[in-house]
């Protein structure tokens, strides 16, 4: 089982624009010759602050304010501080906005290092996929003269190898059920791809024709402005998930249709189909729907970010777990390194 620590997501429907810059395109300088101030007008601009936060504390019963409250009160703060402290925070203002600018460059320069190091690592991912699946077989595996024919007739590649390195993450194992199990048998390739603005990445499920369904792959892309950020709570823009093409309605595995007795008007009796949700892997690729938050109470946006949660959880599993270890997750190496981590954290503490 996995005992990584899962990360919180935060999510919104509408995100912020990019980082804003003056008119000239570049970070503003802070002012020459700033004010110098005398003790006692530090000791006047301390009264002032104290004066400022002992009025906004006096209205902490006030629940009925909202964002444009909220703007008011922080020009409200600043218009009460004396001239010399309100140019020391515009300074610092300032020099946040060059602090922006720094990490927008950092986290492009990240994006395209990512990329390269991708790109170098995937023919060892294409490589590892034909090993999987047997693709190789014929020419490498072929009898020896010690060892009967009979005994390779069926070894072709590692089979329920995706099957295995799953099960061995507790997060993803508690959604496969026994059904799911053995269509994930039929899985030939998980990978992952970030994109190329670094504000995101898509899963791929690769699948081998099957009797379940039609589709060759299975995406999940998730939109996080915040990824390269490493110390930062997730902030999910978008997620988006695909549909499943169910051969039979008998092979979902996602719902099932059950026949139920409803009595009409005239007290007539007739059979009923309806269709019933099952525990299923598969609802994956079904992500949660974001809704209008004002249309919802606390408790309802508690559960929907919750819900985000365990998706982004799952999702980061196999995104940096899963998909650059597999071998590792398969063989349960992986496991006990996780295991061995948290133990000597214990110690530690």
């Amino acid at each position: 089982r996995d005992h990584h620590t899962s990360q919180d997501v935060s999510f919104s429907n509408i995100m912020s624009g990019p980082i804003e810059q003056n008119s000239s395109g570049g970070p503003t300088s802070p002012p020459e010759n700033p004010p110098e101030i005398t003790t006692q007008e530090e000791q006047e601009a301390l009264a002032s602050i104290q004066q400022v936060i002992g009025d906004d504390d006096s209205d902490d019963g006030n629940d009925d304010g909202d964002d444009d409250d909220d703007d008011d009160e922080e020009e409200d703060f600043l218009a009460e501080l004396p001239p010399c402290i309100r140019g020391r925070v515009d300074q610092l203002k300032e020099l946040n906005v060059k602090r922006d600018d720094f990490m927008e460059g950092y986290l492009k320069e990240r994006a395209a290092l990512e990329q390269k190091y991708h790109a170098l690592c995937q023919p060892l991912f294409e490589q590892r996929k034909v090993i999987i699946n047997g693709e190789g077989d014929k020419e490498e595996n072929q009898p020896t003269d010690d060892e009967p024919e009979n005994e390779n007739e069926e070894s072709t590649g590692i089979p329920e190898f995706w099957n295995v390195a799953m099960s061995n993450i507790e997060t993803i194992d508690d959604l496969v059920t026994e059904r799911d199990a053995e269509c994930l048998n039929f899985l030939e390739d998980i990978t992952c791809q970030d994109l190329p603005s670094g504000l995101g990445f898509t899963l791929n499920f690769h699948f081998k024709p099957n009797p379940y369904f039609s589709n060759s792959l299975l995406t999940k892309r998730y939109d996080v402005p915040n990824l390269m950020l490493v110390d930062d709570e997730p902030i999910l823009k978008n997620v988006t998930g695909c549909e499943i093409d169910w051969k039979d309605p008998d092979m979902c595995l996602m719902h099932r249709v059950v026949s139920k007795k409803q009595r009409n008007k005239k007290g007539q009796i007739r059979q009923v189909k309806k269709k019933e949700r099952t525990e299923s892997f598969f609802h994956f690729f079904s992500p949660p729907k974001l809704p209008e938050l004002a249309d919802i109470d606390e408790e309802e946006a508690e559960a929907i970010e919750e819900a985000f949660d365990h998706d982004y959880d799952v999702a980061q599993q196999f995104r940096s777990h899963i998909v650059p270890k597999a071998v590792l997750w398969f063989t349960g190496e992986a496991m006990h390194d996780a295991l061995d981590g948290v133990f000597a954290e214990g110690e530690d503490t």
